[in-house]
């Protein structure tokens, strides 16, 4: 079978999920470093699961590395436990740009080890402690294979009188091993008669894998024995009744199935995006492996060309003749060998993403609500990092071709021909990769929280107020001051981090503020503010001096921003189009239509603007649909919102702002509640709801905590923490 036929068999996997039976017998079980059935099962961030003393044994190599002063890069033995070779894990230091599997992440300085199978850089913090949770969807299905297997059990019961006697059953409520005669007994008594027996013969025989499954229940690790049946659905944790009482007692909770419920859909839905990805990988592979073969037919057709006109020229042109094809060997090797780390990163990738897809389908299937539960958190947390994972690609193709010289003499070099080496652009039709889905480098997503925590309030009333307060704008400063725009108040008010009122900007003589409606800091330490009546911008110092008054190309601005480069951008709702200022001057660097694929006006009556981190604009548009989505330069990407009270709907969008993950926050006025939206503008969830008392949200801005600030109508300004 040639590399082509492999990778199709690859990209054609399986995908049916087995029974229960089906999955115990299979190598699903089986820890990737010592081969035998998991003993006491640990979960990593990544969702690969090894047995403890392995994983133990990686961290501990490790460890011996850090204190050896260099990069341990020693096979893992776990010859204890099996024959079988195992892979390397390596401590790392992580750095500001590592890469993993072919994707690029931002990581702060921290003790790593490297996962086995998946390569990916796991933090373990204090490497002498590190601990994994327990994989305990995986610990019931190895009990369960124990009992399908045959095993020298002895009855607990006999054995207690100092006899050792064969067990033939096992009882499901006790988990009691028993004899045929303690089995009697254990019928006969009041208190046991009604607990499920089952022999283990029928055990073995797969008779009883779905009453085995019933029993197996997860007990507080605190409160022995007590069951685990609720959900905390503020810690977003599985507790007993005691733990309720004792340390959740004031939170919202619920049972473990309707907690399923909503988890089970979460799952789901990131389940279908990593199926929807490897598919991707595999034909990125394939194209991988037909432009290697394509390097070395154009590097056999060129050499033949040199050689043939070579034979030409006779000797007196070799010395060039091989100079050339160093040259050409050494750039068509180099390219083939950055195609085969590539695909090594990427077939790397792919595995983990299918042992993923594997371990999830199986505990979407298999799995019993208190497990799925108790996974929730490192599953959501890795699979949400996966769906956005980006594929670093090829940006250029080799090219070599033989350019043949004039036959004369007069010049060696014209005579004998020029090498030339080039590289073009991939379009996206020669690796299959759409402009929209292509996978391209971006950050892996932390966790946002269902519950926010509400880490502050205040009243944004200033001292001169005649009127309501109606807090149009909002930004926080590097420093965590909190400056709101009070439009009917004509007053910009800067608050520090505590909430106490510091300064009230008005203006003074021509440069007043007449109607403001918008604030944003810029990274000179000024505040740029919005003033639709005076049809300008002005910037003022945070004392209150003004600096510069913006007019170039606005008539009646509304929001503002600045992105990467520190441009001022400013969104005029009269004109209906966008423009992008230099912070020093004002001067216009550049305008922005605002249209559409097809040229038509895509803004009707735009309000607030923000960027993300790779310098797309956000729109909000009280014209259905509500975002719209610009490129740095201004063409047209994609919408999201339509009118309405539904999930992907918005009554009267005000803020908008993103923060440095990508995560879209959005002000959805009038249903009272804050949309979360993915990077790439998919809704994720409702961040807080009028359910968690958020009434009439107008301003949003990320503080320099990377909190979310909430300004609502009449001048409350909360704070939420919700990574």
């Amino acid at each position: 079978m040639n590399k082509a036929d492999k990778m199709s068999g690859e990209a054609s996997r399986e995908t049916e999920t087995p029974t229960l039976g089906e999955l115990l017998e299979s190598g699903f079980l089986r820890c990737y470093l010592c081969k035998k059935v998991y003993t006491d099962p640990r979960l990593l961030p990544c969702l690969h699961t090894f047995c403890k003393e392995c994983i133990d044994k990686v961290v501990e190599i490790e460890n011996q590395s850090e204190n050896s002063g260099f990069q341990s890069k020693n096979n893992i033995d776990c010859d204890s436990k099996s024959e079988g070779d195992s892979e390397d894990g390596k401590l790392v230091e992580s750095r500001t740009s590592s890469e993993t599997n072919g994707a690029k992440v931002n990581r702060t300085r921290n003790k790593t080890i490297i996962c086995p199978i998946c390569k990916a850089e796991i933090s373990i913090g204090n490497i002498k402690h590190a601990e994994f949770p327990e994989n305990t969807f995986m610990k019931d299905l190895c009990l369960m294979y124990e009992y399908k297997h045959e095993k020298s059990r002895q009855c607990d019961y006999c054995r207690y009188d100092g006899k050792v006697v064969p067990a033939t059953h096992l009882c499901l409520d006790c988990h009691d091993n028993m004899c045929q005669s303690c089995t009697g007994a254990h019928h006969r008594t009041k208190v046991t008669r009604l607990h499920k027996v089952v022999p283990y013969e029928q055990a073995r025989k797969g008779l009883n894998d779905i009453d085995i499954r019933q029993y197996q229940i997860q007990t507080c690790p605190t409160h022995k024995e007590e069951p685990m049946s609720m959900f905390c659905e503020r810690c977003e944790v599985l507790i007993c009744k005691e733990c309720k009482v004792s340390s959740h007692d004031n939170h919202k909770w619920c049972d473990t199935e309707k907690a399923k419920l909503r988890y089970e859909v979460q799952m789901k839905n990131l389940l279908k995006g990593i199926q929807n990805q490897i598919p991707t990988i595999h034909n990125y592979l394939q194209f991988l492996s037909n432009y290697d073969a394509s390097i070395v037919r154009n590097r056999e057709k060129t050499i033949g060309d040199i050689k043939s006109h070579t034979e030409k020229l006779h000797k007196f042109i070799d010395e060039q003749k091989a100079q050339y094809l160093v040259t050409l060997n050494e750039e068509t090797d180099k390219e083939r060998c950055e195609i085969q780390v590539r695909s090594s990163n990427l077939k790397t990738a792919a595995q983990s993403l299918e042992n993923n897809e594997d371990f999830l389908r199986f505990l979407l299937e298999h799995g019993k609500p208190d497990e799925m539960l108790s996974l929730h958190r490192p599953i959501n947390k890795r699979l949400t990092e996966l769906t956005h994972m980006h594929m670093d690609g090829l940006k250029t193709r080799l090219k070599a071709n033989f350019q043949l010289g004039n036959s004369s003499e007069r010049n060696l070099q014209t005579i004998f021909g020029r090498l030339q080496i080039s590289r073009d652009d991939f379009t996206h039709s020669d690796s299959g990769l759409a402009s929209q889905s292509a996978l391209q480098i971006s950050t892996m997503l932390p966790n946002v929280k269902n519950c926010p925590e509400l880490v502050h309030e205040l009243d944004a009333k200033g001292m001169y107020d005649n009127k309501e307060v109606w807090p149009t704008g909002i930004t926080v400063t590097k420093n965590g001051e909190i400056v709101i725009v009070d439009r009917d108040n004509k007053a910009v008010k800067v608050f520090d981090r505590g909430g106490k009122l510091k300064q009230e900007i008005a203006g003074q003589g021509e440069n007043k503020l007449a109607t403001p409606f918008d604030v944003v800091a810029l990274k000179s330490g000024e505040i740029a503010i919005t003033d639709h009546e005076a049809e300008n911008v002005k910037i003022f110092t945070m004392k209150g001096d003004h600096v510069l008054t913006i007019t170039e190309g606005i008539e009646y601005p509304r929001g503002i921003t600045v992105n990467s480069k520190g441009q001022i951008i400013i969104l005029d709702c009269q004109l209906r189009h966008i423009t992008v200022h230099d912070p020093k001057t004002g001067n216009l660097i550049r305008t922005i239509g605002g249209n559409d694929g097809k040229k038509n006006k895509a803004l009707v009556d735009p309000f607030y603007v923000t960027v993300t981190p790779q310098d797309n604009i956000i729109v909000t548009d009280t014209a259905s649909p509500h975002l719209k989505f610009f490129g740095p330069t201004g063409e047209y990407l994609t919408t999201y919102g339509q009118y309405g009270i539904g999930k992907n709907e918005i009554l009267q969008p005000y803020g908008v702002c993103c923060d440095e993950y990508g995560y879209i926050f959005i002000a959805d006025n009038q249903n009272h509640r804050i949309h979360v939206l993915l990077p790439d503008g998919m809704f994720s969830q409702f961040l807080i709801t009028k359910a968690d008392n958020c009434w009439h949200p107008m301003g949003l801005a990320i503080s320099d905590k990377g909190e979310l600030v909430v300004t609502e109508a009449l001048g409350k300004v909360k704070v939420y923490k919700y990574l």
